[in-house]
Formats: C-alpha cells, sequence, structure tokens
C-alpha cells in the first residue's frame, strides 16, 4: 500500500485553516489531518513519499458537475469531429491540471438546435455510449455522467429512459431553452436571430416555430423525473426564472436547480432546502454573458452554494481565490463551494468533498504565483495523477 505524507502545508478543511499543516495519505484514504511542526516525528513505513508544499495550499479536489466540456472536446469547431476515445483522454488530462477530481461531463440529450448546430458525424447515442465506457476505467480522475435532457426532445424520451436505466447516468437535469422564458426571453432571444443576419419576419417565423414544439410535461416529465429518483440519480432543474418554476420543480421532487436566472428564484430555491449551482465562469468575469444573476452576489447573499465551470474548467479554482480576495469569503467557505457542497447535492459526501479523515484522499496542492493560484499537484484517490513545477 502507497503512502504520502505532505506536510508544511496551508490545509483547508471544511470549517478552518490548518497553517502549518499536514495530510497523510495511506492508500487511497485520507489516515490523519493535523497541525504541522518543524522537525515533527515523521511514521517509519516502507514507501512513504513525503511532500514539502513549503507552504502552499492543500484543499480537496474540485467537483464540478455541469461542464460542457467533453461535447466541447469531441466537436472543437461545427462539424470538426475529434475521435471520442481521444477526446475523452485529452480531456482528464487537461481537467487533471484544473484541480478537477471528480467530473460530472454534461451532455446534452433531445437538444435539437445543439445538435444542428455542432454538424456532428456522432449520434447522441455514441456519444453516451464511449463516455460511458471511458468512465468506467482506468481513469486518470473520477468520471460521472450528467445527462442534460430537453424537454422539447420528445422523440430521445426513450433513449433518455434508456440510458437512465442503464447505470451510467449519475445526474439527470431538465432543460427547456424554448424562448420567451429561462435564459432565453424574448428579447435575447430575438437579439440572438438578428444578430444570424436575419429578418424580422424570420425571427417571428423562427419564434413561432420553436413556440410550437410539443414538450416533455404533465405525467411524462413526471415519470422521468420519479424513474431518475428511484435509480438514485439526482435530478436538477435549469434556468429557473420564478418563484414558481422553483416551486414545480420542488414538487416534482426535484433537488438541485442550476442556473437560476434571477436573485429572486435563486433565493428562494435556497430557502427551500435546494442546491443552487451558479457558473464560476460567471464569477471570474464578473457576471453573465446574458445579463442575468451576478453569481458573486448570489454567494455572499447565501442564494447559491455550488461552483459549477459550465463552459470553461479552469473558472472553479479562479473563482474560488476570487471569492476569498474581493468578496470576503474565509477560504474554508470558498473551497466548499467547489468541493463539499456539489459533493452534498450529488450523494458523494461521505466518500469525497472534503479534507476529512477516512475519505478519498482527492486533493491538490495549490501554489500562488503571479497571485494567480496554479495547481502543482493533483492526486485522485491517493494516486497522484498530476504533478508540474514553475522555474
Amino acid at each position: 500500500m502507497h503512502a504520502w505524507m505532505i506536510t508544511n502545508a496551508e490545509v483547508i478543511t471544511p470549517t478552518e485553516v490548518l497553517s502549518p499543516g499536514f495530510v497523510w495519505v495511506e492508500g487511497t484514504k485520507i489516515r490523519e489531518i493535523g497541525q504541522w511542526e518543524e522537525g515533527m516525528y515523521l511514521p517509519e513505513r516502507e514507501g512513504l513519499q513525503v511532500l514539502d508544499a513549503k507552504g502552499a495550499i492543500v484543499m480537496p479536489g474540485i467537483i464540478d458537475i455541469h461542464t460542457d466540456a467533453m461535447d466541447m472536446e469531441i466537436i472543437p469547431r461545427p462539424g470538426a469531429d475529434i475521435p471520442i476515445a481521444i477526446a475523452a483522454r485529452e480531456l482528464e488530462r487537461k481537467m487533471s491540471a484544473c484541480g478537477i477530481t471528480t467530473v460530472f461531463h454534461s451532455l446534452h440529450l433531445g437538444y435539437e438546435s445543439a445538435e444542428t448546430h455542432s454538424r456532428s458525424k456522432y449520434s447522441r447515442n455514441e456519444v453516451f455510449a464511449e463516455v460511458s465506457r471511458m468512465a468506467a476505467g482506468p481513469t486518470l480522475l473520477h468520471n460521472k455522467i450528467h445527462l442534460r435532457f430537453e424537454l422539447s426532445g420528445i422523440k430521445a424520451y426513450e433513449e433518455c429512459l434508456a440510458l437512465l436505466e442503464g447505470g451510467s447516468i449519475s445526474l439527470l437535469s431538465v432543460m427547456d431553452h424554448t424562448p420567451g422564458q429561462g435564459q432565453f426571453n424574448k428579447t435575447n432571444f430575438k437579439a440572438h436571430i438578428l444578430s444570424q443576419g436575419k429578418s424580422e419576419s424570420e425571427f417571428e417565423e423562427e419564434l413561432a416555430l420553436r413556440l410550437s414544439r410539443p414538450k416533455v410535461e404533465g405525467e411524462q416529465l413526471s415519470q422521468l423525473i420519479d424513474l431518475a429518483l428511484e435509480l438514485g440519480i439526482a435530478v436538477a432543474s435549469h434556468d429557473d426564472d420564478s418563484i414558481e418554476k422553483v416551486d414545480n420543480m420542488l414538487a416534482l421532487g426535484v433537488q438541485i436547480c442550476e442556473f437560476p436566472i434571477t436573485m429572486e428564484a435563486a433565493a428562494h430555491a435556497s430557502s427551500m432546502g435546494m442546491h443552487v449551482a451558479g457558473g464560476a465562469s460567471n464569477v471570474l468575469r464578473g457576471g453573465s454573458l446574458s445579463g442575468n444573476l451576478r453569481i458573486a452576489e448570489a454567494v455572499t447573499q447565501g442564494a447559491v452554494g455550488i461552483l459549477c465551470s459550465d463552459y470553461y474548467p479552469a473558472s472553479i479554482l479562479h473563482s474560488i481565490f476570487r471569492l476569498h480576495r474581493a468578496y470576503g469569503l474565509s477560504l474554508p467557505d470558498a473551497v466548499n463551494l467547489a468541493s463539499l457542497h456539489p459533493a452534498q447535492a450529488t450523494g458523494l459526501a461521505g466518500v469525497t468533498g472534503s479534507l476529512e479523515e477516512g475519505k478519498e484522499a482527492d486533493l491538490l496542492v495549490v501554489r500562488l504565483i503571479d497571485d494567480i493560484p496554479m495547481v502543482t499537484h493533483t492526486m485522485v484517490a491517493g494516486s497522484m495523477v498530476m504533478q508540474t513545477a514553475h522555474k
């Protein structure tokens, strides 16, 4: 059994910072965490590897419950298909350098607009099958699949049920990108259509077409969510824009509210006990691309408790430190947004998500380079999967 002793570190636990501290890893688990003292006795253990952190931060690995990176890695440009197996393996390497140790690859299904835009030769069934095969191992990270089901995808409904029953899905979200609500209010949708060089009349035609599409709702939607919950799969809503929509999702058994559009919706979801997730890219950039909720403000008001990367995997680590420095969150509170809280939302908190004795040794060594947090070591289940150095 291999073992690591990480010493002389600024160790971030869920409630405090041990500085200097140490983390002792045995096999795949954290054996002990404590205060480090110079000259402290090291356990006599054959094969023990000692890493002097030299004052660097040691924190739990990031758990990203929503990232579109896999689809973007497979199809970096419309029609430019990369072999799925290669894309999946290369993405793992990139994510390990971003400090992500558990990733929920967010793969869309039934989202006709996205499929048309991608011009991919791969069917959605092929993408799910190959990513599932890769996730089964051997892997660098804990790879899981987040199935993003578009409610207008009536034709993909049975396929969605089959994927859930197949055992490879760990998170389901139900999306509705119909214009006029959610992220795509009528004003934003019109601006989007006109920016493509289309006319006012073409906008009206496109709006009427999309509004006329049938959707999975009522009994069908209830059956879908009930199936996921029966299988132990966490379920999220998407782009909630009102208290009414939050209440509708809660009534269906949904417990994760991701990317709420307004502070009102986010605050209500949080007050009702939902796990509320926002985009770390929004925090890093200072606001929403669509002019919606500013996640940093929602975090400080207790309305958002989870950071996910959405479209830029590196954003989570940098947002943690931005929230700590610019908004006054303690390091433990900022780190919990990206580790313990997403673990709690997806049922993983008993296994990973924080630096606590007995949990999986999923952790990072982070050093500030020009005041920018950079991951120098990534450990997953006790194995050092990424290590680098700066000259």
